[in-house]
């Protein structure tokens, strides 16, 4: 759920008192005018109704569910203790800190509860913010221990809902609703709301069960004729973007990145968000890419990164002293960053979901933008999966390459057995599990004790004489996609 609000915001106007819901809320979006998005939850919301939208990232869902809390002046006034009147839950740290930021710009006394900070640090955030965002696991251990209290809860926002109610979530999400509902227990209904750039319908079937009637706000293109895909799937995405393919290989993937890097950071602004699978590729591959672009300061974010380096990196980017994000799939869901201009994927997405979120980083609140799929063979059947699933505006023109697939090089990287591939090994919000198999990645760039189940891989091709060789590119991988059973907890 993200703003279109670009990173260095004018002040939207703060409302000193409640205003009257049905004709004044458009005041609080600074003269801009209102997205698809907000024209469609913001009076659903104002009226009391449950909402759950699916709508392309950079389309201004964060407004569209704060806004209603404000323009009511719910979450507007301090509180006693950690006592929110407004709970905002999200999949990542990042994340819980930017929505914490856009609502201090709507007047709103706002803290996050997060991973990453010390105790003390958690109790002068969170303490007397009537709006509080966090993370599902933190939330869920200071309810336990009584230090966050429910009681006086008025309206829930579930960020990024599609990931909140995977498996690997599903249960502190439903753990906090229930504390909710138990703690506030004669006072009325708790106002839900939920929104994502893609909304499987398996899941948004467990969200329902939350919600009373919720109404249902569904701003995406519509999904291929003929193509695969569940009854009532959704799928949002950066429409605005051109979307590209290269066939490559694994020796020259590295430079192609940094050529493509190179020629969409001529000018000066701007930033490129590049994805790998792992947390082990994003720092092999951050720290080539600093060697291949000596003029650039390449930023590297993953999930085993403390909170203060995380946060680190975040500030470099916006501030634009940094304009070379490498990163795991951390960076795809709501983190909103200044004028992406080209988003590369290194290895292809877990799943079409995935896809998307990182799609999203780019052709925001109007801008231009490009996203790159940069295609090995050993990825090709992973990536027909994908595509497949994909809404129409996010498909790459087709190229002849795709199509032919080595069976032999995709069995040897897990295909033979049927899987999709693509171990989602990134870091995860706390109670978060993998959700799928493994990444297909060589075993020697695999650091020891990676979950992901890989064999060892034979065979493997040696480098050609003469070419830069980005060892770490991966394969397709083996193993499910899509919600698994929680494997244990992850860092995001």
């Amino acid at each position: 759920m993200t703003s279109t609000t670009p990173p260095r915001r004018t002040p939207v106007a703060s409302p000193a008192a409640p205003m009257s819901p049905a004709t004044d809320w458009t005041a609080l979006l600074g003269g801009r005018t209102p997205t698809p998005v907000q024209a469609g939850a913001i009076p659903a919301l104002l009226g009391g109704r449950d909402v759950i939208t699916t709508a392309r990232t950079g389309s201004g869902k964060t407004l569209a569910f704060l806004i209603p809390a404000a323009a009511r002046g719910i979450g507007m006034s301090p509180v006693r203790g950690m006592r929110p009147e407004v709970l905002v839950v999200t999949p990542t740290r990042e994340l819980a800190v930017q929505i914490r930021d856009v609502a201090r710009e709507l007047g709103m006394p706002a803290g996050r509860i997060t991973g990453g900070i010390t105790p003390g640090q958690t109790r002068s955030e969170a303490t007397g913010k009537g709006l509080i965002a966090g993370t599902p696991g933190r939330l869920k251990d200071l309810i336990n221990r009584q230090e966050l209290s429910l009681a006086g809860l008025k309206y829930a926002v579930l960020d990024e809902a599609d990931e909140l109610l995977s498996l690997g979530f599903l249960r502190d999400v439903g753990d906090i609703l229930r504390a909710a509902q138990t703690q506030r227990a004669g006072k009325g209904h708790l106002q839900i709301a939920m929104a994502s750039a893609t909304f499987p319908a398996e899941i948004r079937a467990v969200a329902e069960r939350f919600m009373e009637q919720p109404q249902r706000i569904d701003i995406a293109p519509a999904a291929p004729s003929g193509e695969a895909g569940n009854a009532g799937d959704v799928l949002g995405g950066a429409t605005g973007a051109t979307h590209e393919l290269l066939n490559t290989t694994r020796d020259d993937v590295l430079d192609l990145t940094a050529a493509r890097a190179r020629e969409a950071l001529r000018e000066p602004g701007g930033c490129v968000v590049i994805f790998s699978r792992t947390k082990h590729l994003v720092k092999r591959r951050a720290e080539k890419l600093g060697a291949l672009l000596p003029q650039e300061t390449v930023s590297a974010l993953e999930g085993n990164m403390d909170q203060k380096k995380r946060e680190r990196t975040m500030t470099l980017l916006r501030e634009g002293r940094s304009r070379v994000l490498v990163a795991t799939d951390i960076a795809g869901r709501g983190i909103d960053l200044p004028e992406v201009r080209l988003v590369i994927h290194m290895d292809v997405a877990s799943t079409a979901e995935d896809h998307v979120h990182r799609s999203g980083r780019t052709a925001r609140a109007g801008r231009p933008g490009t996203n790159l799929v940069l295609l090995i063979p050993e990825q090709r059947a992973l990536w027909q999966g994908i595509r497949r699933k994909l809404p129409a505006p996010l498909h790459p023109p087709l190229t002849r390459e795709e199509g032919q697939i080595d069976k032999a090089i995709q069995e040897k990287q897990g295909q033979g057995r049927g899987g999709q591939g693509g171990g989602r090994t990134m870091g995860q919000a706390s109670g978060s599990a993998p959700r799928s198999g493994s990444s297909g990645h060589a075993q020697s760039d695999r650091p020891q004790g990676d979950r992901s189940g890989q064999r060892p891989r034979s065979g493997e091709q040696a480098a050609r004489p003469g070419r830069r060789t980005d060892s770490s590119a991966p394969g397709t991988g083996a193993g499910r996609v899509g919600p698994q059973r929680a494997r244990g907890r992850g860092r995001r």
